[in-house]
């Protein structure tokens, strides 16, 4: 279901998953001679129950298929035996999902807790485990006190699976892709109504949960009413409406999930090999198959490991798509060393390297996304692709230039990257490969005008990788023991140093102390890297750069003992913005107050009138003056003449100072360890 490229929706609003799988026309549910012939094969070959046989047999999509290969069964090792099996694809409308889905188990309620009856979720007691059938069938019982009790039990554990591991919205696109276990069982009422058989799912199955949900089927009703008929009724219909959509990308988006829906992929368990000795029968063993998938399964791989394997498919799939060359695909990856990047001609700087990724994963380039979300979602049909995992994404790929050996510093470096890369650098700019001091001159020039935009972002998501790895920012430490003065991730610190004169300093400082593998220094407003008392260089540090480039909103930073005008204006400044922040908190609080009804009690019993006139008239005075106030910090603060200049100098500085230094402030942490 090709169709041409359009532009995906702004980064910061992505949310798309997997392209739908094209659909086709079903085949004809089988003839009733072909699955009698199937289950007599079934029940020859494996002992199984007539009953149990029939069910199977009916669920088969295509029985003479499957009576071809019936006689060489997959075989399972179990602890204790071996399960046969045999793959088919079946009817949606002829399975159910395991209506004591194991997933459900700690939210049960049993009779020994004396809660059975208190509310709908504990009105009748939870089933029993089902047992193997006897006279060793490959084959399982079910008891149920009747049919409200099982589709009781059926609605919990719908409506757990539906809040707790939705597939839906994968299914929606692709159907069902991995075969489900399916157990013939047969449900035995306590109430003397006649016992019914259906397979069953034997691991709990939340995806079958979701088929039938999307079928609008109720799962409880499917062994009493089985219908061949109504299937073959309900298979032309849709097979109908597909024909008459014409191309496959034509068909309406509701009828092509409930194509998806109606057949799904299989593992039939219909036999079973005991050890000589052993004391398992075909109930212990299906519990053990189940336990090797969900309890004593496989480690997962975690997050990181996941992102690794994405950004490589990423790389991958741009590559094949022509989108990058070959040597690109290498840089990207970091599978050249500095030098051989050098060589190859792309750049040797991890920062530029850093920026390029940040801009390439969130480009929205039509031909780039797509690739993007193929590569991705090829992978996995359940992630959804946002802003964040596609910075997740690229993070992987930035910390490739890292030199850091050290596990958990690594993966602090990680989470530290992600939210620094986070906010304004999703919009739009261009990963160039301009030297520190160009792109800081552009950015000057975008600050100074307050009109911060491309340059500055490019700026921030370049710089973003020094900071970071140099330990000058790091994430929220909490407020134990911590000297952060605010809980701001790195990603809002470098958006509110991106926007001033002083921060693109900052940032552009940044970038030559970490090329030159030195400490990251702290810059005052002219550029001018700030010195202590002791004339030392001041390291910056995350603490030192937070209150240097405060919260917008909040004023200047507090100065503790203030001589000049400056520095006690400042303070006064910043005890407005702590009162126009309180007005704010308060306001927000007044607006949280309900009454009876739920509704804010603001709206329906007001405030006093007097009250609100004035504070109404100091709000307007105030507003009043701050564009006048902005006016002048605009004169005071605009553009200066020797841009260039003031950037030069700083290279100097370079060459002058003891990078060793152990009693320069702000700690000795390199820009290549953390």
């Amino acid at each position: 279901m090709a169709t041409a490229p359009t532009a995906p929706p702004a980064a910061n609003t992505v949310a798309e998953t997997v392209l739908p799988r094209p659909v086709e026309q079903l085949p004809a549910p089988a003839l009733a001679a072909a699955t009698r012939k199937l289950a007599d094969r079934l029940t020859d070959l494996f002992g199984m129950g007539e009953e149990a046989a029939q069910a199977f047999a009916l669920a088969v999509v295509d029985p003479s298929t499957v009576r071809r290969v019936v006689e060489t069964p997959e075989r399972l090792p179990v602890p204790g035996g071996t399960i046969l099996a045999i793959r088919a694809e079946v009817w949606a409308r002829c399975i159910i999902p395991d209506p004591r889905n194991p997933r459900i188990g700690p939210a049960r309620r049993h009779p020994a807790s004396s809660l059975v009856g208190r509310d709908e979720s504990t009105r009748l007691r939870p089933l029993s485990e089902p047992t193997a059938a006897p006279e060793d069938r490959p084959e399982l019982l079910q008891r149920v006190q009747n049919q409200e009790h099982l589709a009781w039990a059926a609605k919990q554990a719908h409506d757990y699976v539906i809040e707790n591991n939705d597939w839906r919205d994968s299914i929606r696109q692709q159907g069902v892709m991995t075969e489900v276990w399916l157990a013939a069982t047969t449900f035995v009422h306590e109430d003397g109504t006649p016992s019914v058989t259906v397979p069953v799912t034997a691991e709990g199955s939340s995806r079958m949960t979701c088929v039938h949900d999307l079928l609008e089927l109720r799962s409880a009703d499917v062994p009493y009413g089985r219908d061949e008929r109504k299937l073959r009724s309900t298979i032309r219909k849709l097979n109908d409406e597909v024909t008459m959509a014409g191309p496959p990308d034509e068909v309406d988006p509701d009828v092509a999930v409930r194509v998806r829906c109606e057949k799904v992929p299989a593992l039939l368990l219909v036999g079973f090999e005991s050890y000589r000795g052993a004391a398992a029968d075909f109930g212990v063993a299906v519990k053990s198959l189940v336990a090797l998938r969900h309890v004593d399964y496989p480690k997962p791989w975690g997050e990181a490991t996941e992102n690794e394997a994405l950004a490589d498919a990423v790389i991958d799939e741009l590559e094949r798509r022509g989108l990058i060359t070959a040597g690109r695909a290498e840089w990207l990856s970091g599978a050249l060393t500095p030098d051989e990047a050098e060589t190859t001609g792309f750049n040797r700087d991890p920062a530029i390297r850093a920026a390029t990724i940040a801009r390439l994963f969130t480009d929205r380039d039509p031909q780039v996304h797509a690739a993007i979300r193929v590569a991705i979602t090829s992978q996995s049909t359940r992630k959804r692709i946002t802003t964040k995992l596609l910075l997740d994404v690229a993070t992987s790929l930035i910390l490739r230039s890292l030199s850091e050996e050290d596990a958990r510093k690594r993966e602090r470096t990680r989470k530290y990257l992600k939210e620094a890369l986070s906010g304004e650098l999703a919009k739009e700019w261009d990963a160039t490969l301009r030297s520190a001091e160009e792109l800081a001159a552009a950015a000057y020039t975008e600050a100074a005008a307050q009109t911060p935009g491309p340059a500055t972002r490019e700026l921030a998501a370049r710089s973003a990788y020094p900071l970071v790895v140099a330990g000058a920012l790091t994430a929220d430490r909490g407020t134990r023991n911590s000297d952060q003065p605010d809980r701001r991730h790195p990603g809002e610190v470098i958006d509110r140093m991106r926007t001033t004169v002083h921060g693109v300093y900052q940032l552009r400082q940044a970038l030559v102390d970490g090329a030159n593998g030195r400490r990251i220094r702290l810059v005052d407003e002219t550029g001018e890297v700030t010195r202590n008392d002791a004339g030392r260089e001041v390291n910056a540090t995350d603490a030192l750069l937070r209150n240097t480039f405060p919260r917008a909103g909040e004023g200047p930073t507090h100065v503790p003992a203030p001589t000049t005008p400056a520095e006690i204006l400042g303070n006064t400044l910043n005890v407005l913005g702590s009162a126009i922040r309180a007005v704010e908190d308060a306001v927000k609080k007044v607006e949280a107050v309900q009454s009876e009804d739920g509704t804010p009690a603001i709206d329906s019993l007001g405030a006093d009138k007097g009250d609100c006139e004035i504070w109404r008239g100091i709000l307007l005075d105030t507003l009043d003056k701050l564009p006048l106030w902005k006016q002048r910090g605009l004169q005071r603060h605009g553009p200066g003449d020797d841009l260039e200049d003031d950037l030069d100098d700083q290279d100097d500085l370079d060459d002058d100072l003891d990078e060793d230094d152990p009693d320069a402030e702000g700690g000795v942490t390199s820009a290549t360890s953390v």
